[in-house]
């Protein structure tokens, strides 16, 4: 058994930036008996640390974390758990999410604001481009820069369920093997820049090739992208993809607020 407790646990876990749950009995009908006991650790990266006190518990927190870990904006809460002997018991679940990344294909004039203000609203910003001379820390501090081709893509990055991607790389063919790729990733988010007869051209020939997306695919590309704000600078377009990002991240679809009678509503990640 891990000689690290559960706490420690979750403090590396935010420490690298790693997804996690800790779970902390808030109520219980017997005294703890040890000092660590009344915490379970939970996450992708190793088996569950901790424990809350009784089998039972554990499993039943451990399905609930394990749920929450597969979730694209899960959030922190008390549940109430009534065992089989009848006695209930409160545990706080505490979910910690790293902050999701951005991945943009092209390191473009138009890709330095977007970088620019991902990186402002502490997103993990990486820019994938193959000419290292725009894909540069000059051009885009404060990102990750991967200086690649679309050949060799699959040894370069990992897409996650948390990597949002936007394609902009204004080539066409470029465009379409990007797409090839980040299409059959686990991406919930795929922007592509430019008008809707643009798209369709690229899928067409992206068919022709052979190459055909499920209806779950195509639902998690974004194009025209952006939310419309009038947007005509390239300054105002990143906020309109910006925006975008973090209303479907947050399972909004954009709008005013004008005459809401709930507004900003409060997240703890």
């Amino acid at each position: 058994m891990s000689k690290q407790s559960a706490f420690e646990a979750w403090s590396a876990c935010i420490e690298a930036e790693q997804a996690g749950v800790l779970a902390t009995i808030l109520h219980t009908g017997s005294p703890l008996t040890e000092q660590e006991s009344g915490r379970l650790f939970i996450s992708d990266e190793v088996e569950p640390i901790g424990d809350l006190g009784e089998a039972e518990v554990n499993e039943q927190i451990i399905e609930i974390a394990s749920q929450k870990l597969k979730e694209n904006n899960p959030k922190s809460e008390t549940v109430n758990l009534i065992l089989s002997d009848g006695k209930e018991i409160s545990i706080f679940i505490d979910v910690y999410m790293p902050p999701i990344e951005l991945m943009i294909f092209g390191a473009g004039h138009d890709a330095i604001p977007v970088a620019n203000y991902s990186v402002s609203l502490g997103l993990k910003t990486t820019i994938v481009d193959s000419r290292s001379f725009y894909n540069s820390e000059e051009r885009f501090p404060g990102t990750n820069r991967i200086v690649t081709s679309e050949e060799t893509f699959k040894d370069k990055l990992t897409i996650g369920n948390r990597t949002y991607i936007i394609v902009m790389n204004h080539h066409l063919e470029k465009d379409q093997e990007t797409l090839k790729f980040v299409l059959n990733s686990s991406s919930p988010y795929v922007g592509l820049l430019g008008p809707r007869s643009r798209r369709m051209r690229m899928l067409d020939g992206l068919k022709e090739s052979g190459v055909v997306f499920s209806e779950q695919q195509l639902a998690r590309l974004y194009s025209p992208i952006g939310l419309d704000i009038g947007a005509q600078t390239s300054e105002e377009i990143a906020i309109s993809i910006l925006a975008e990002v973090i209303a479907v991240k947050k399972g909004h679809t954009g709008g005013f607020l004008q005459g809401a009678e709930v507004i900003h509503h409060h997240s703890l990640n």
